[in-house]
């Protein structure tokens, strides 16, 4: 158990904390969220925890502490740690060819034009690789509706990395049958890389990916409800997810209980298909600003997390991405293995500190790790999409204000 303290112990203000529940119950009492949950933690120890709202708004069940979230896209940095401590046993290298592991990344094409229907390609410049992947710049997309060449080529092939009847392989296998958005390493475009690279971990571990996850980072991190499906027995503490639709700030997005996630499934979705808790993640996190490691378990070398941790683009998102929706803003920031990297502060127009790495979940969900100030951050809600609201700019601003030593 991680311990709590005052917030002064740590060198944060219990007054400017507090600004945060009100800050959360103002979205709460317009409608907007259906409960907000954040932690703040420094040097190791949590130093703040407030929690508000309905896990469901149909019941009013309260939410709890220990309640059980969608975290979507805050998967993929689980699946960056899972990838990177098979390269710390020397079983794959980030330069390797991804080919070299999924055959149909061989035979690859890149879309320069044409129509849905008769797509223009060319052949890859050179191979995508395993970095590519873990960077978002291998060339590969969601498929947006902002995306008009090839989201309909990916939607007839049956590319859907939630569908849970399908497995990773075969839709990696479908996957492969589309051309790239654009050559390897030219670009950034936040897509389907983390679930493929979900793929390779599998290929290279000969674990299915869930297996893979419970024994080598659930289980050391005694991360005991996360998992890709709700574990037996929290079922009651699973929370419904809401959508902010142009009618309706709330609409009913998943049913906590009728969802699919209380089912067994076969796919396992590295890019955005964990389910967990406030504190299961908050614990992935501190191993992280651990530097690989938390509770007497070691997962990753320190010169691995710093790597993981450190700028991959030649400068910011702005000058390489592509103009489509990202977990973060571009400018300012650049991305690094499997998360966002602060560059420049002052370009952000926000609080950030320089080095300070995060990501986020479609859900609103997102957590933040800031090295210079020692400091964890963890916020947890359900609101589809998480480009509703200012949600991390705001929550920034409220927990920076708070550090006074």
């Amino acid at each position: 158990m991680i311990e709590q303290v005052k917030p002064e112990n740590v060198g944060l203000s219990s007054s400017q904390l507090t600004r945060i529940g009100d800050w959360a119950q103002g979205y709460l009492d317009r409608g907007q969220l259906p409960f907000a949950t954040t932690l703040v933690a420094r040097h190791g120890k949590i130093a703040y925890v407030d929690q508000r709202g309905f896990a469901d708004l149909g019941t009013e069940k309260p939410i709890q502490r220990d309640s059980v979230v969608r975290l979507f896209s805050m998967t993929k940095p689980v699946t960056i740690v899972a990838a990177l401590m098979l390269y710390e046993q020397g079983l794959l290298q980030l330069d390797d060819p991804v080919s070299a592991y999924i055959p149909g990344f061989a035979d690859l094409q890149v879309c320069i034009g044409g129509e849905a229907d008769n797509l223009k390609t060319e052949p890859l410049l050179e191979p995508v690789r395993i970095w590519h992947l873990m960077t978002h710049t291998a060339g590969l997309t969601y498929g947006q509706r902002d995306e008009p060449l090839l989201g309909p080529v990916l939607s007839a092939l049956g590319v859907d990395f939630h569908d849970p009847q399908k497995n990773l392989a075969e839709v990696v296998d479908a996957l492969c049958q589309a051309p790239l958005k654009f050559q390897p390493g030219s670009r950034w475009n936040y897509g389907v890389s983390t679930d493929v690279l979900g793929r390779l971990i599998e290929v290279v571990s000969g674990q299915p990916l869930d297996e893979f996850f419970e024994q080598h980072i659930f289980a050391p991190l005694a991360m005991q409800d996360t998992g890709f499906t709700v574990k037996p027995g929290a079922e009651a503490r699973f929370v419904s997810c809401y959508e902010a639709t142009r009618d309706e700030p709330l609409a009913l997005y998943d049913d906590a209980a009728g969802s699919a996630l209380l089912q067994p499934r076969q796919m396992f979705s590295g890019g955005g298909g964990l389910v967990g808790t406030l504190d299961d993640y908050h614990r992935f996190c501190e191993m992280l600003r651990g530097r690989g490691a938390f509770g007497g378990s070691r997962l990753l070398g320190r010169k691995t997390v710093a790597m993981m941790a450190s700028n991959w683009m030649p400068g910011d998102l702005s000058e390489m991405g592509q103009a489509t929706f990202s977990e973060m803003p571009y400018d300012g920031i650049g991305f690094g293995l499997g998360v966002s990297v602060v560059v420049n502060p002052a370009k952000t127009r926000a609080l950030y500190s320089e080095g300070e790495y995060a990501w986020g979940g479609m859900a609103s969900t997102a957590f933040w790790i800031d090295p210079l100030e020692d400091l964890v951050v963890v916020f947890l809600t359900q609101v589809v999409p998480s480009s509703s609201y200012p949600l991390r700019r705001q929550l920034r601003a409220l927990v920076n204000a708070a550090v006074i030593d």
